[in-house]
């Protein structure tokens, strides 16, 4: 276990701070990095939990506020999650299971991503790994207890509350986990109604435990909710477009592929590298590669899936003793697929991202697999483990080339501060990216005005003083792809630099226009 540890902390520090610091990341560095009251009045109308943002905050106070700082944050809560997902395979299945799926959780190119993300996604997938935990060892405690007639020990059950509360105020998107474990209680609770053997006391005392657990846990979350500001976070994510029941299935059901492969690899990648090969008997090691992350890396998913399947048939009359409080594949199953479900549910309206927000299950979804591989033939096993760490490998490659994450203003930093002058102002459209550029002025007293996506730059630079003005466009501002005469007339003033400072496609165009300068 330390050596998947040590192994994936040497992976995770390897280029940690080399990509820039995104919008999202930005936001995380804005809040945590200001005062206490200002960061409590932004977390009141955000969708997202304030726990992962405190914690941030004395994270900078210790480690400072660099990137490198930032993001080790992430790293360290990565690497704790890989004993704990070793410690649910050990309870759930088997030691084998928790060594294999520990090794993927090092290895995978998602939890290497998300380690590097100064963001809470790390946060959520432990806390979601912790409840899973805490629930799986109260759980065996439980059967243990009804069959002999015994008192339990009430201390998992209250890390599991401690665990649910924290999931919930860390990203509530963890809800759906939460409802998956209800939903394996109330099975158990099924059938073990009126099982010969069972201490029905004892059962009607741990019934009550786990209700009361349940109280504690909505309770928690209804003081969040009466202290959140739900009208600004719900209209926080009303950019999001709705996707359609066929893009939302399509999406979750890339989840698994990214998590072996990583995000930079898209569905047609293998035709198109099949066409290149057959076509211009060109592209050989493209092919391979996409063969081996795509197709194969498919199979080994069916058959990983199948030999679980009749393993579990087989054996199911085989267990004497309480076989649904020792279902750790169901448990599991319930775990991936239930938050999953909801997220295709969720996404027909509003989109969201299977591997981003419900990055928590990925944990889970390694444990099934891990448990599928072991149900293989001996050969068979061997060669699914060689292609999954070959798709992992290349994942992790494709993940490392990837030195930008969204709009880049590292350079667009340094070009004003090195051609800026005093009394300069910088306006940015639109108005969010106002963090990131700001994080990498060193000047930060300069002013920065932001203006909404839909505004007209040239009406508010009207508005200011005669001065000097850096206008900087995202590539989302509608002033990015215009000509530079064009540009010049939206602004109504002439432009004495023009340059993009990041890659067209997905970056940022900065202007410098002196509005006491006569207009041509």
């Amino acid at each position: 276990m330390l050596g998947f540890i040590g192994v994936a902390l040497v992976i995770r520090l390897h280029g940690l701070s080399s990509a820039n610091l995104w919008l999202d990341e930005a936001n995380s560095w804005q809040l945590a990095s200001g005062p206490w009251h200002e960061m409590v009045r932004e977390l009141r109308g955000s969708p997202v939990g304030p726990l992962y943002f405190v914690l941030l905050k004395l994270w900078i106070f210790a480690a400072g506020e660099s990137v490198f700082a930032m993001r080790a944050f992430s790293v360290a809560t990565s690497l704790v999650l890989i004993p704990v997902t070793y410690e649910l395979g050990a309870t759930l299945l088997s030691r084998r299971v928790g060594l294999i799926a520990a090794a993927l959780v090092a290895l995978s190119p998602l939890e290497l991503y998300f380690a590097q993300e100064a963001r809470m996604y790390m946060l959520t997938a432990l806390a979601a790994a912790l409840c899973l935990w805490s629930y799986t060892l109260w759980r065996s405690a439980a059967a243990n207890a009804m069959e002999s007639d015994t008192r339990v020990n009430g201390w998992p059950l209250v890390r599991y509350a401690i665990a649910a509360i924290a999931l919930l105020l860390t990203n509530p998107i963890g809800g759906p986990l939460l409802a998956a474990l209800n939903l394996d209680a109330l099975i158990v609770w099924w059938r073990t109604r009126a099982r010969a053997g069972i201490a029905l006391p004892e059962r009607r005392r741990l019934t009550l435990s786990w209700i009361g657990a349940q109280i504690a846990v909505v309770a928690a979350l209804a003081l969040y909710l009466a202290w959140l500001h739900l009208d600004s976070a719900a209209s926080s994510q009303a950019w999001r477009t709705p996707l359609g029941l066929e893009r939302a299935l399509r999406e979750a059901l890339m989840l698994p592929f990214d998590t072996i492969a990583g995000q930079r690899f898209y569905p047609g990648d293998f035709a198109g590298a099949f066409g290149q090969l057959w076509h211009s008997h060109s592209g050989l090691g493209r092919f391979a590669i996409t063969l081996i992350v795509q197709p194969l890396t498919l199979i080994v998913f069916v058959l990983a899936g199948d030999a679980a399947i009749r393993q579990r048939w087989s054996s199911r009359y085989a267990a004497e003793s309480l076989p649904a409080l020792a279902s750790g594949r169901r448990l599991l199953l319930l775990a991936l697929v239930t938050p999953l479900a909801v997220c295709v549910v969720i996404s027909i309206s509003r989109g969201l991202e299977p591997p981003r927000y419900f990055f928590y299950v990925v944990p889970f979804f390694l444990l099934l697999l891990a448990d599928g591989v072991l149900s293989l033939s001996p050969r068979a096993r061997i060669a699914s483990l060689v292609v999954l760490l070959a798709a992992m490998t290349f994942g992790t490659r494709a993940t490392k080339a990837a030195i930008t994450r969204d709009s880049d203003y590292r350079a667009t930093a340094q070009l004003i501060e090195h051609e800026s002058s005093p009394g300069d102002r910088i306006m940015i459209q639109p108005r969010e990216m106002g963090s990131p550029l700001r994080f990498y002025l060193h000047a930060r007293e300069t002013p920065i005005i932001g203006l909404a996506a839909d505004a007209k730059a040239g009406d508010e630079l009207a508005t200011l003083a005669p001065g000097r003005t850096w206008v900087v466009m995202d590539y989302r501002s509608p002033l990015y792809t215009l000509a530079p005469a064009e540009l010049a007339t939206a602004l109504r003033s002439p432009l004495e630099r023009d340059a993009y400072t990041a890659d067209v496609s997905n970056g940022v165009r900065v202007a410098l226009v002196d509005t006491r300068a006569p207009t041509k």
